[in-house]
């Protein structure tokens, strides 16, 4: 009770409005044995990482992707199913996945010109992503058939510390402030927040994590609420429709989001 005070004290000195929490109910708990949860598909196929390697698990159905010249994964993106897009930061490279986690294309930056140093990736269409360019701290609109960047935005004040898209919109969080550009890179909205780490995207709203605590936000409102959830880590966290997805490190939480 004193941390969601404590909340709501910070969001008011940095100008949001907080009102009544958002509760949640649980829906279940299960045990898993994964290295780090990436999210689930609009399919209800579950993907993590476990063993340097990405999985997908449907209904008990197992697929895997690993590539061992590449190695590390470090982000996965899962918002079309149906080309996933992963990230291997060590190798400044990004391959694209099927449904079946078979790769489509490898896109190796260190090979193209002019040279960029990606860092952030979030799916755009069927033949583009948005990037983060570490060196110009920009976003890209990069058509990979056309091997070409079509927009961008302005550079960012630093480094982008976590990405997300729908087909017509692109939200991006930085250190300080959290920007909203729309199809054509252009800047809709730019909010100052106070410590938030990482968002994730639901239909008509946005969570935002600080620490164990996280935040709800209509996308057309500046009002910002905190989720009332038992104390627990939350070492990763997913929202698909109406439904929260929280991972601790041992166990994967189901919530339902109410009251929204």
């Amino acid at each position: 009770m004193k941390k969601i005070v404590f909340c709501l004290i910070l969001l008011y000195a940095t100008g949001a409005i907080a009102q009544k929490p958002v509760e949640v109910s649980l829906l279940k708990k299960e045990k898993v044995d994964w290295s780090n949860f990436i999210g689930i598909d609009r399919f209800n196929s579950i993907y993590y990482l476990k063993n340097a390697a990405l999985e997908k698990n449907r209904d008990g159905n197992l697929q895997s992707y690993s590539n061992l010249q590449l190695g590390k994964i470090d982000q996965v993106h899962v918002f079309n199913a149906l080309k996933i897009a992963v990230l291997h930061k060590n190798f400044n490279s990004v391959v694209l996945l099927d449904n079946r986690l078979a790769e489509i294309d490898i896109l190796n930056f260190n090979n193209r010109l002019p040279y960029r140093l990606v860092t952030e990736i979030a799916y755009a269409n069927e033949s583009t992503l948005w990037l983060f360019n570490a060196l110009t701290l920009q976003l890209e609109l990069f058509d990979y058939k056309a091997n070409k960047t079509k927009l961008n935005t302005l550079p960012f004040n630093g480094e982008v510390l976590a990405l997300q898209s729908d087909y017509n919109n692109v939200y991006a969080l930085t250190g300080s402030s959290f920007y909203h550009y729309n199809y054509t890179a252009s800047l809709v909205s730019k909010t100052r927040h106070d410590g938030f780490e990482d968002f994730k995207l639901g239909a008509d709203f946005i969570i935002f994590k600080k620490e164990n605590t996280l935040f709800y936000k209509e996308k057309n409102n500046k009002k910002i609420r905190v989720l009332k959830i038992p104390k627990k880590t939350i070492k990763q966290f997913f929202v698909m429709q109406q439904t929260l997805y929280i991972y601790d490190g041992k166990l994967l939480y189901h919530y339902q989001l109410l009251n929204i």
